[in-house]
């Protein structure tokens, strides 16, 4: 078993403390968490329970948990955030999940901070119709509006690639720098924060998300 395994189990008792509705059982000879996750708002207001499952991915604690919604409430399609080959749930983009797990995440982290957010989502979307919280779109079009969203290029699907790349392949440029956008305007007071959020990403990724949006959208 490899060490991103070995620590996804070691925590798993600590994470049975804090959320009592679940267990400890085993699939496919690994360990893995299974039991009941309530949805209650910050009023209080219980909306509703899921059965879920979490198991341990390739390079735990660097990326998320996988996470299945067992009990069949949320449709299994990309439109409702579930990954339609493997029936996983989408939580986050990937860029933003790269991000968040930079310098680790735990299994009680995870659950508290991404896992019952997204099930509230949903359930707000299945109960309300609409998700409370906002949402990037599922695959590709999330990936575009996460960059989209930090570079500030609206929906300028072109000027955001040439932005990212920009990035992945240039090391920061200096503070009195005209910025890399084409404005004029000086890059400390343009996309300095950007350039800053998105290179943590990493270059191999960013360049990897580049190819995704422009094979979504047909460029190559």
């Amino acid at each position: 078993m490899n060490d991103g395994y070995e620590q996804f189990v070691s925590q798993l008792e600590q994470v049975t403390s804090v959320f009592p509705s679940l267990s400890v059982t085993t699939s496919e000879n690994k360990k893995i968490l299974k039991g009941t996750l309530a949805v209650v708002d910050k009023e209080g207001k219980h909306w509703e329970d899921y059965e879920i499952e979490i198991h341990c991915p390739n390079n735990f604690p660097y990326e998320f948990p996988i996470l299945f919604e067992t009990s069949d409430k949320i449709p299994k399609i990309g439109d409702w955030h579930i990954n339609e080959d493997t029936h996983s749930c989408c939580v986050k983009v990937h860029p933003a999940e790269i991000l968040r797990c930079k310098k680790g995440i735990t299994v009680t982290e995870y659950i508290q901070e991404e896992v019952l957010p997204y099930l509230f989502n949903q359930t707000h979307r299945r109960v309300e119709g609409y998700y409370v919280n906002g949402e990037y779109g599922h695959g590709a079009v999330g990936v575009f509006e996460f960059y989209a969203d930090i570079l500030k290029t609206g929906t300028d699907i072109k000027l955001t690639l040439r932005l990212m790349q920009y990035i992945a392949d240039h090391t920061r440029p200096g503070r009195t720098s005209y910025c890399f956008c084409g404005r004029n305007a000086k890059f400390r007071h343009c996309h300095r924060d950007a350039y800053d959020k998105l290179k943590s990403i990493g270059d191999i990724q960013i360049k990897n998300h580049v190819y995704l949006i422009a094979k979504a959208v047909k460029l190559v």
